[in-house]
């Protein structure tokens, strides 16, 4: 349907095309067997043209280090495909200064135009991408679908004109042109720079230039890089020739679109200056009126863009499908690029902090604890590769992963990036879809370190856990159950462990076998639960009576061992008395009375280890027995 009706207008010869010289020269081009010299001869027939197109040779070729002098020159410098574009361009700006379409603006349209052409030229140049003098005339011919439609229907265009200027959206002029002439002016724009036989990465370029976002390039090729990079002039070019109090949010959100382009604010910032003075000398040239318009610099320093503003300008998001969430410290020196790859990054659900430098940066590591880093190269105080070593040097961030931006892609700088402890690396302008690529790896390279923190965790909490339960289990095994004393097995070890540091140490021993008196008459009499009680009794007497040193065990039946190191024999049979007594003083279950019969043995030269000692101390303890019980029989 567009192609029909821009066919239609090309029929009744109602659209801006080149005459006269310039169509001679466009029609020489287009042969086969066409020479420099023709086509040098045939633009020298018309001087006018041949001085302009000099000076435009000499202004986008300006990388030559001789002057270009001649028609010949100019036609072999820039080849031709440029001269022929050139020449183009010059025709339709001759021939269309003026109108019959009374609200279309024909002046300001070329003036825009031209400040467009100059813009995409230098973008392109400040990311040295592609052929600065083609951009030049896409530029100049980017929006050539307007002077198109107001050529073609200037009446009705104007109504259009006057209603879109009432709402102030370039959606609804587009709608209006599509309901009244069955195309817009972007359409018509790709339609003629088709029949002009402009490149197709050009006719997509002018039909999708105001919202990129409707075109299906792959981010990051060079069609996008065209695309973007028009669509940033064109902005560029609304933004300088806006009204003062508008101007200044145009220009925020001009920065970070170019950020997104891989334009830095301060690089950006110079190029827009460059672009205004030079669009001041090129309009002599085209004979086209310009303006003064203020530095970029001093449009910024009134108030730079904040966080919000970055929302209108389209950035796109990045896949959330293998999302999990990370905690991102993004080191950039450039406001710009900040907000834009902060607003990527938050968009796909992470959080993050930023740093101006890698200093700074390193100052927020503990408190912030970022599970990935991404650094620029270059930054003020410490660079990208001074931070990671630093970082990597410090063994508590050494699993941090770690993203490098640079410029471009250079193995050299790689090797050096790899070399630092970088985890990956990004370039300049960062790719939304490579960065969530990049990012979906580390997701899962951080779930799993995660989750292994998590396992390691488990593990030491069953580990204490086993520990604490061996321990239970083994104090268990040692102690009796019903007086909750160590029982014999405990008190043999304890025994030989004494014995052993005796022996060495020639330090005293001594030990006492106490058995409770009668004690199968209590079962007997009142039941063994009388007689677990009488166990308990004796056993609590014993321990608070013992010395701090003493171990008073459980040792079988109504018996019990207390291991007194360092007691000499008399001191022993004290220590057993002062036992006996406080027994025999103690109060009993149901009135009893219950009294204990002691037997003390202390090392000798006689004796050659404790299992001697103990049939000591039991022979004493039966003669205290023969004696009646309830006293105390020592060596």
């Amino acid at each position: 349907m567009v192609n029909v009706k821009f066919e239609e207008l090309k029929a009744k010869d109602h659209l801006p095309s080149p005459k006269g010289m310039a169509l001679k020269i466009i029609q020489l081009t287009l042969k086969e067997d066409v020479t420099t010299q023709e086509i040098a001869h045939a633009i020298k027939t018309d001087p006018a043209l041949s001085g302009r197109l000099i000076k435009m040779a000499n202004v986008l070729m300006s990388y030559q280090t001789r002057p270009i002098v001649s028609i010949t020159d100019a036609v072999m410098s820039l080849g031709l495909s440029i001269v022929r574009n050139m020449v183009l361009s010059l025709s339709l700006v001759e021939g269309s200064r003026d109108g019959a379409c009374r609200k279309f603006d024909y002046q300001n349209f070329w003036s825009q135009s031209l400040l467009m052409a100059i813009a995409a030229k230098n973008f392109v140049e400040g990311r040295r991408m592609g052929a600065a003098e083609e951009m030049f005339i896409l530029g100049l011919l980017g929006q050539v679908g307007s002077l198109g439609l107001a050529t073609a229907y200037p009446q009705e265009y104007s109504l259009i004109l006057e209603k879109a200027q009432a709402v102030d959206t370039n959606t609804t002029l587009i709608d209006l042109e599509r309901t009244e002439f069955g195309l817009d002016h972007n359409q018509l724009s790709k339609e003629m720079l088709a029949d002009w036989g402009l490149p197709q990465v050009f006719q997509i370029a002018v039909l999708h230039h105001e919202n990129p976002a409707l075109s299906d390039l792959a981010e990051g090729n060079r069609s996008w890089h065209i695309l973007n990079t028009l669509h940033i002039a064109s902005y560029f070019s609304k933004a300088c020739l806006s009204h003062e109090r508008q101007r200044h949010k145009m220009v925020q959100k001009l920065i970070l679109s170019a950020a997104r382009l891989g334009l830095e604010a301060d690089v950006f910032t110079e190029l827009g200056d460059k672009t205004v003075q030079e669009w001041r000398e090129w309009s002599k040239l085209f004979g086209i009126h310009s303006t003064d318009i203020p530095l970029f610099k001093e449009i910024l320093q009134a108030a730079p863009p904040t966080e919000l503003e970055i929302f209108d300008i389209g950035t796109p998001g990045i896949s959330l499908e293998t999302c999990y969430a990370l905690r991102i410290l993004l080191v950039e020196d450039d406001y710009a690029t900040t907000l834009v790859l902060k607003l990527l990054l938050t968009k796909a659900g992470h959080t993050v902090t930023t740093a101006g430098d890698g200093v700074e940066a390193l100052s927020m590591l503990d408190k912030f604890m970022p599970q990935l880093i991404i650094t620029d190269w270059h930054m003020p105080k410490m660079n990208g590769i001074e931070f990671c070593k630093a970082l990597r040097y410090n063994e508590l961030w050494r699993n941090i992963h770690v993203f490098v931006m640079m410029t471009q892609e250079n193995s050299d700088r790689m090797e050096e990036i790899f070399e630092a402890g970088a985890s990956d690396y990004l370039t300049k302008p960062v790719n939304s879809k490579v960065l969530g690529a990049r990012l979906c790896v580390t997701q899962r390279m951080v779930q799993l370190q995660e989750e292994l923190k998590v396992e390691h965790q488990q593990l030491r909490t069953i580990a204490a856990q086993l520990a604490a339960s061996n321990q239970r289990l083994q104090q268990m095994a040692l102690t009796d159950v019903l007086t909750e004393l160590p029982n014999r097995r405990h008190a043999n070890d304890y025994l030989e462990q004494q014995w052993a540091m005796a022996e060495r140490s020639g330090r005293p021993l001594s030990c006492m076998i106490v058995d409770v008196d009668f004690f199968k008459k209590v079962n007997d009499t009142y039941g063994h639960k009388v007689g677990d009680d009488v166990l308990k009794q004796v056993a609590q007497i014993l321990r608070s009576s013992a010395r701090k040193q003493d171990m008073v065990c459980r040792f079988g039946g109504e018996e019990f061992l207390v291991i007194c190191p360092d007691a000499q024999a008399e001191q022993a049979y004290q220590y057993a008395e002062r036992l006996r007594q406080n027994v025999a003083a103690g109060n009993t279950h149901l009135n009893l009375i219950v009294t204990i019969s002691v037997g003390v043995a202390s090392k000798a030269p006689t004796l050659l280890n404790a299992e001697m000692l103990l049939q000591l101390a039991d022979k004493h303890l039966f003669m205290a027995k023969e004696m009646g019980r309830n006293c105390t029989v020592g060596n």
